[in-house]
């Protein structure tokens, strides 16, 4: 007699691990698996990466989220694999995970597996984010954004490598990114002006005085101000020409911003002539611009305005410029102490410190300011931290290292990073 139950009970669970192998192939299943591997953290990246040639593109994007999320240098560099996939979006993720690793929060976390939404997966403010100048992106991994700049799968893509470039310094990408600005496509275009920008490469800027005539107010304005924070002084005669025919107040005010900071001699009689403009912000150029000539015949007519000044921005820059000339009092009411108490101001302080900034280049102003530290405020002190990060020598490693054990933690930060920027550049 035939036994069904002999023939039927392995034939049944053959055909259920069939389905169940078929389930594990489904794409929906493949992306369950990445995310709990993904929760592993840097352990399972060798597993992750295993789905980076997946057929299924929505698997292949979730390997990259994956690869995010476990996170360290294995992730990274398995993620230069998928900067070489042929879909746009994976690409573009694998750009900003890239740049995650080396500014953490970059890109949000979670394996979603949308395709399409690599623009809300990327965290940015009113400003691109930027990495901090002591960290540096290492050769293979900037090669690879390069790439995508230069043959990604999409326009999307490109722009993605150009934002990212200028997010990690990137100088080493300047040659590909020069063509860009020469390309009509105002994204483009202003993704490589900012990397141009924060490549701190001073002699790139000659490569965007062209621009300085642009239709476009915001490349316009973005090649006028990178010409003047790299003192170019090849762009005097185009800024000057912008300063006295602009098509617009902002502009004319940026040209005279820039040529300010250029500070040229041959400058002195336009400051002179705007110190007393009906404009607050112009007043303030001028005096910042007549402060760089180093004309102390200047002075008296700046200290008379200073003391008469009602606007802070015009204030700020009259302040800036006696400072220059050598007033390093520490009286209540004197330039240098001003600058240092508009550090508490929400409205002044990105100016205060940038002048100030450029001020402690100089050893005794930097000595005037430690010893102010004992009573400074909270935005004093996480100020004067940021100041010396890029300006602090090994005269200010004691004042540093305060500030990185200070009892207010938001200070501590400050003053860490300070720590790690001095240890960075200095043996």
């Amino acid at each position: 007699m035939f036994n069904w139950n002999l023939y039927a009970k392995p034939i049944i669970a053959l055909c259920l691990g069939i389905g169940l192998l078929e389930a594990q192939d489904r794409p929906k299943d493949k992306i369950k698996n990445l995310e709990a591997l993904a929760k592993q953290g840097q352990s399972a990246v060798p597993s992750i990466a295993a789905y980076q040639r997946d057929p299924d593109q929505t698997v292949r994007y979730a390997a990259v989220e994956a690869l995010i999320d476990a996170g360290g240098v294995q992730a990274v560099d398995a993620l230069r694999t998928s900067t070489e996939d042929g879909a746009a979006e994976v690409q573009r993720l694998a750009v900003a995970g890239i740049v995650n690793f080396y500014k953490p929060g970059y890109v949000k976390k979670g394996v979603r597996a949308r395709i399409g939404a690599v623009g809300d997966k990327i965290v940015r403010n009113t400003e691109e984010p930027l990495i901090d100048f002591y960290v540096q992106a290492r050769a293979e991994d900037i090669a690879a954004v390069r790439k995508v700049l230069l043959n990604g799968a999409s326009r999307d893509a490109k722009l993605q490598a150009a934002q990212a470039l200028g997010t990690l310094r990137a100088k080493a990408a300047l040659p590909d990114l020069f063509p860009l600005l020469k390309s009509k496509d105002d994204a483009m275009m202003l993704a490589a002006l900012r990397a141009i920008e924060t490549s701190g490469d001073k002699a790139a800027a000659s490569e965007t005085i062209f621009l300085l005539r642009d239709l476009n107010d915001r490349i316009q304005a973005k090649g006028i101000s990178i010409n003047g924070v790299f003192r170019n002084e090849a762009a005097l005669p185009d800024l000057a020409e912008v300063f006295a025919r602009g098509r617009s107040s902002q502009s004319r005010a940026a040209a005279l911003e820039a040529i300010a900071m250029i500070g040229a001699p041959e400058s002195r009689g336009l400051f002179e002539q705007n110190l007393e403009n009906r404009e607050d912000k112009l007043r303030g150029y001028a005096a910042e611009g007549l402060g760089r000539t180093g004309t102390p015949e200047s002075i008296p007519k700046i200290e008379g305005l200073y003391q008469n000044e009602g606007n802070q921005r015009a204030r700020l820059g009259q302040a800036f410029a006696l400072v220059k000339f050598g007033k390093r009092e520490t009286a209540e009411f004197s330039p240098l102490t001003y600058l240092f108490n508009s550090l508490n101001s929400a409205a002044w302080h990105d100016y205060a410190e940038t002048y100030l900034r450029e001020l402690c280049r100089e050893e005794e102003v930097r000595k005037v300011l430690r010893a102010k530290i004992p009573a400074a405020t909270r935005s004093e002190k996480m100020g004067l931290a940021r100041i010396l990060a890029f300006e602090g020598t090994a005269a200010d490693r004691e004042i540093i290292d305060a500030l990185a054990h200070d009892r207010d933690a938001a200070v501590a930060e400050e003053g860490i990073k300070a720590a790690r920027a001095m240890s960075a550049k200095l043996p």
